[in-house]
């Protein structure tokens, strides 16, 4: 891994999806969350049912096959258009072939319609940011996410620029949720794959979010769940593995609230927060060293937690893969849910079918 142990400044780190700030120095997380205090303790109890359409988010920006430019992923490459100056050496707009048919993450560059083209996609920078964050996972987890590769073994990387500006883009209420909509209207919404967004600029003060749209299709309604990175946003590039695998653990489903560490938020309409109340790990609330992986594995990676069968070390979405796999934790309304005490496959896959029409 490439990190840099060297001093680097302040990095404020907005993880919007609960609109909880964290604060970052040092490749170390800083607590800076207002509407909490220290004297805040951890919940043991997870209850064997829950309600779990109260655990979803509902998904903020809307999309439908009806919509004016929509393009169906298996027939992406024959009706995806573009500006001929965003033609490169090396650059793909769309899915390309892929090496297999396993669940994998794939990866987008978005550039805002007014954005100069830095070429993040072709000069190496995100390859860079998806295989430090495989190292990270390498290091702590013995896994790797799967990532969507040609079939010449390259990572594919696909370049999408958007309808709206970088001004228009701030203005947004939820900017990741606009990405990850834009990116399913035009093919990026295969059922195997979640989606890693690289965004070349800023949005606000944040770094990294869940981008999170609803699709709403011939067979019904599914929520989409990206991890969504800002690269000119309040952290440096080089250290940009942190939201993306920050931001990807939540797109999976984690942390799941009912994680024995899950942060209480007593005035919030879940009453807690999928992040950690311990320190020392990539999805902690409460500071620390961001270069660990549920280090106690206690928490949501290899755990024995009782009614709360959710556990990444079963993601489809790494490699090696168990034989028992988990995928995205779904309601019954096919929306991400974040408190699923029994893990229900069928209704996973089933959730993903709705894509296939």
């Amino acid at each position: 891994m490439r990190h840099k142990t060297a001093l680097i400044s302040l990095i404020l780190f907005f993880l919007n999806f609960n609109s909880y700030s964290l604060t970052f120095k040092d490749g170390k997380q800083v607590n800076d969350d207002p509407n909490e205090s220290s004297e805040n303790k951890t919940n043991n109890s997870s209850p064997a049912e829950v309600d779990e359409e109260r655990y979803t988010s509902g998904g903020q920006w809307e999309i439908s096959v009806n919509d004016k430019g929509f393009i169906k992923y298996n027939e992406q490459k024959d009706f995806i258009k573009f500006d001929s100056n965003d033609v490169q050496e090396g650059r793909s707009f769309f899915d390309q072939k892929d090496q297999n048919d396993l669940y994998q993450i794939h990866a987008i560059y978005i550039l805002a319609k007014d954005s100069k083209d830095k070429k993040y996609d072709i000069n190496g920078t995100i390859q860079s940011i998806l295989e430090d964050s495989n190292n990270l996972l390498l290091k702590n987890i013995n896994k790797k996410f799967r990532l969507d590769l040609t079939t010449n073994e390259n990572i594919d990387i696909s370049f999408l620029r958007v309808n709206k500006t970088k001004k228009e883009i701030n203005r947004l209420d939820n900017a990741a949720g606009y990405f990850t909509g834009m990116a399913a209207l035009n093919g990026f919404h295969h059922p195997k794959k979640i989606y890693a967004i690289f965004y070349q600029d800023h949005y606000g003060r944040e770094w990294g979010q869940v981008g999170d749209a609803i699709f709403s299709g011939p067979n019904g309604e599914v929520e989409i769940a990206s991890g969504v990175t800002y690269l000119g946003g309040s952290g440096p590039i080089r250290e940009a593995w942190i939201p993306n695998t920050h931001e990807l653990f939540h797109a999976l489903g984690f942390v799941q609230l009912c994680a024995p560490s899950a942060i209480i938020e007593r005035n919030s309409e879940w009453g807690k927060n999928d992040h950690l109340n311990s320190m020392n790990d990539i999805m902690s609330g409460r500071g620390g060293d961001l270069y660990k992986i549920d280090p106690k594995r206690n928490q949501y990676f290899d755990h024995s937690n009782e009614n709360c069968e959710m556990d990444l070390n079963k993601s489809a979405y790494l490699v090696p893969t168990e034989e028992i796999f988990q995928l995205q934790p779904r309601s019954e309304t096919c929306k991400l849910t974040r408190w699923q005490p029994r893990y229900r496959h069928q209704r996973s896959l089933n959730c993903l079918q709705r894509f296939n029409f």
